[in-house]
C-alpha cells in the first residue's frame, strides 16, 4: 500500500471520528433521532479501517474474508495490539447488525456505543500511524 493511500485513509477516519463527537453526549433519543447519520457513521469507520487492513494483510499474503476476520488477521499478524483487534471485531458485528438488519437495531446499544468507538477507532488509528514505515 502506498504512503499516500494510508495518509488519506487514517485522515478519512479522522474526520468520521470529528462527525461522531458530536455525537458523544448526545441522549438516546438525540441518536435515535439523527440514527441513520450515526449508524452511517459507524458503518464507515469499520468499513474504511477494514479497506487498510485488507491492503496490509494482501502485502503479507493473507485474504480475509470478511470485516470481523480482518481485524482478527491483524492482531494474528501484529499490524494491531490483540486487544483492539478483540473490540474491532465486535465492532464489525455491530456494522453487520446495522447494515444486514440480522436483528432488531438496539439503539440503546447503538447510544452506548458512541464512546468505545470513538476509543477504539482512535487507537486504531494512533497503530496505523506505525505502518507509515512498512508503507515507504
Amino acid at each position: 500500500m502506498s504512503r499516500e493511500l494510508l495518509v488519506r485513509k487514517l485522515a478519512h477516519l479522522r474526520r468520521l471520528l470529528e462527525d461522531l463527537r458530536a455525537f458523544e453526549r448526545a441522549s438516546q433519543a438525540e441518536v435515535e433521532a439523527h440514527h441513520y447519520t450515526v449508524e452511517r457513521i459507524l458503518e464507515l469507520l469499520v468499513v474504511v479501517a477494514s479497506d487498510l487492513l485488507f491492503h496490509m494483510l494482501a502485502e503479507r499474503g493473507r485474504s480475509p474474508g470478511s470485516y470481523r476476520e480482518a481485524f482478527k488477521m491483524a492482531g494474528q499478524e501484529g499490524l494491531l495490539s490483540s486487544e483492539l483487534s478483540e473490540r474491532l471485531q465486535r465492532a464489525a458485528g455491530m456494522r453487520s447488525i446495522l447494515v444486514h438488519l440480522y436483528d432488531k437495531i438496539d439503539y440503546a446499544v447503538v447510544h452506548q456505543s458512541i464512546g468505545p468507538f470513538l476509543n477504539d477507532f482512535s487507537r486504531f488509528i494512533a497503530e496505523a500511524e506505525q505502518w507509515k514505515t512498512e508503507a515507504d
